[in-house]
């Protein structure tokens, strides 16, 4: 497989086709099969960091937010939230990192960074948008990840994040599925405090020696999204499979028949 060096992230390999991506991520170094656990994030514009939503929105007004920055962002919009009556979902009360998961699903900004635990739905990501630039899937190995499937974070805001904070790699989280879109897209969550003068973004990495990166080139992008829909089902529709989803999917800058798969 193709690869080439970049001055952010380091090697990124170039597949020419997802059978040779896939291939690739289910050998070892030495080219043995060794199925390994990794959280993918697509970036459908190569040109981005790993940055949260909420660093870049705070961004927008300082140049180098901090950790205490994007913290009191998040207890102001868990707040607010509260208030609002969003801490309640199909008769529970939500924990705030439950809240804060379901707060990011529906588009506001947190220190949460998506990631999946599917490389084709990640891959998915990487294509879905900006059609002119290429993009990147990022996948970060479990072996540098604190946290990880299957559990809960009910402790509090603060308690969460002073312990997350007490280390220079991320963590991640499995959301329970307080949305359908959290189901479809096999969700996972990484998250860190805030590292500035990294080159790959504020994502705390340590290193780049963690990373598998594809390559994903603009003039790939269509005929992969067209694979993903034909052979796995993964599409616009089945990936965000809520009303907002649906109706975006059926509106008037799209042909009528472009949901389904024949």
């Amino acid at each position: 497989m193709k690869q080439r060096n970049d001055s952010r992230f380091g090697t990124i390999l170039e597949p020419a086709s997802i059978s040779e991506m896939l291939d690739a991520v289910g050998v070892d170094d030495a080219g043995f099969p060794h199925p390994h656990v990794r959280m993918w994030r697509g970036q459908a514009d190569e040109r981005w960091l790993l940055d949260s939503s909420c660093y870049r929105m705070l961004r927008l007004n300082k140049p180098a937010p901090t950790e205490r920055d994007v913290a009191y962002h998040e207890r102001w919009l868990l707040n607010r939230a509260t208030h609002r009556g969003y801490r309640f979902h199909d008769g529970r009360e939500l924990s705030d990192f439950d809240l804060l998961a379901r707060l990011q699903h529906h588009g506001a900004a947190t220190r949460l960074i998506d990631a999946t635990r599917s490389i084709l739905v990640g891959l998915f990501f990487a294509c879905y948008t900006a059609p002119t630039q290429p993009g990147l899937l990022f996948g970060i190995s479990s072996n540098h990840l604190g946290g990880g499937e299957g559990h809960l974070l009910n402790g509090t805001y603060e308690d969460v994040i002073n312990s997350a904070c007490k280390y220079g790699h991320p963590q991640t989280w499995d959301p329970p599925a307080v949305s359908k879109r959290v189901s479809a897209q096999h969700s996972q969550f990484v998250y860190s405090r805030i590292e500035l003068d990294q080159p790959y973004g504020t994502l705390a990495l340590e290193s780049n020696a963690h990373l598998m990166i594809f390559g994903i080139k603009a003039d790939q992008k269509e005929s992969y999204l067209l694979q993903l829909k034909s052979c796995f089902d993964i599409s616009p529709e089945s990936i965000f499979p809520d009303l907002d989803g649906f109706c975006a999917q059926h509106s008037h800058n799209l042909p009528q028949f472009s949901t389904s798969r024949w």
